[in-house]
């Protein structure tokens, strides 16, 4: 268990170590030259701290669904998050320009949660069944006038819609980070407080027996994850898998009693998303790194429906 836990603190360090250091050009960590220092703060520092943010609140959104819904195989994307998002840069770029893209995406995002959560609550209650087939109805609206955009987009808007939405960190700016890092270290400090209430969630409808108003209590850290989430990928782009192999990983390593499984969580989510942005820059061309996570994520998203078979245990 001791042992456990250093190699939790261990890995991000190290991971952070690896992202401020590894990259096109050479730094040595203890000779730095002055292009070094502009590189490191101009360049990496943020795109780091930008990877820790995503890793953070990736990770920990996809943990409060799967506790919530008790199925290891949930994440924040069953909501519709990323069509709302993807839709909402859509429109930024065509319509709206001077708005930007990260706040129109963030509204939209948020939009689309919220009409997957309200088709989905019947009689005051929300099944996971429920809710995967209302987040499907929602990604299906939201990716059709996506789709409809698209075709209104001249070429090079496209091309470059095209790629932000396939989820990047090497757009990272102080100015995201500023955006981003401390509404999700907030919302961390905040489910932490909050470990004892998803621990009795995880129990399911066995909670009520406890005097835990359920749907009350579903709906806040649904939205709550949903906010994680929405506050990284406007402005990365959608990075999926994330949310979804972290925290079922994290489980399976300390339990899921949540005063261990969030700090877990996020040990594995700043690991996880600051390696995968060394191994894009290692990599020749311009990778998103969604399509490293994707690559990573789906054959383990497989291993996880082979192994639970969709179920919580």
């Amino acid at each position: 268990m001791r042992k456990g836990v250093i190699l939790l603190l261990v890995f991000p360090l190290v991971a952070v170590f690896l992202g401020i250091f590894v990259g096109s050009y050479p730094t040595n960590p203890f000779n730095l030259d002055q292009l070094g220092k502009r590189v490191i703060w101009n360049i990496r520092l943020p795109r780091t701290l930008m990877g820790i943010s995503a890793g953070m609140a990736l990770g920990l959104g996809g943990m409060v669904l799967q506790a919530v819904f008790r199925n290891p195989l949930v994440d924040t994307y069953i909501l519709g998050v990323s069509s709302g998002v993807a839709l909402g840069a859509a429109l930024a770029v065509s319509f709206l320009p001077m708005a930007g893209i990260a706040p129109v995406a963030l509204v939209f995002g948020l939009l689309a949660v919220f009409t997957a959560y309200s088709l989905a609550r019947v009689n005051g209650r929300v099944s996971t069944v429920s809710l995967v087939l209302a987040g499907i109805i929602v990604t299906s609206l939201f990716s059709a006038l996506l789709a409809l955009l698209e075709l209104l987009l001249p070429s090079e808007s496209l091309s470059a819609l095209v790629v932000w939405l396939m989820g990047s960190l090497s757009n990272a700016t102080w100015e995201k980070v500023a955006y981003s890092l401390p509404g999700v270290v907030i919302l961390t400090i905040f489910l932490y407080l909050l470990r004892f209430r998803l621990n009795v969630m995880s129990l399911g409808d066995e909670a009520e027996l406890l005097g835990v108003n359920v749907p009350l209590w579903r709906g806040i850290f649904v939205f709550l994850s949903a906010l994680l989430t929405v506050l990284v990928i406007s402005f990365t782009g959608i990075i999926g898998w994330v949310g979804l192999i972290v925290p079922h990983t994290a489980r399976m390593l300390v339990g899921p009693e949540h005063s261990k499984l969030i700090p877990a969580t996020i040990s594995m989510g700043i690991t996880v998303m600051v390696l995968a942005d060394v191994i894009v820059r290692l990599l020749p061309g311009d990778i998103p790194v969604g399509i490293i996570t994707t690559v990573v994520g789906v054959p383990f998203f497989a291993y996880l429906l082979r192994k639970t078979g969709g179920g919580w245990e």
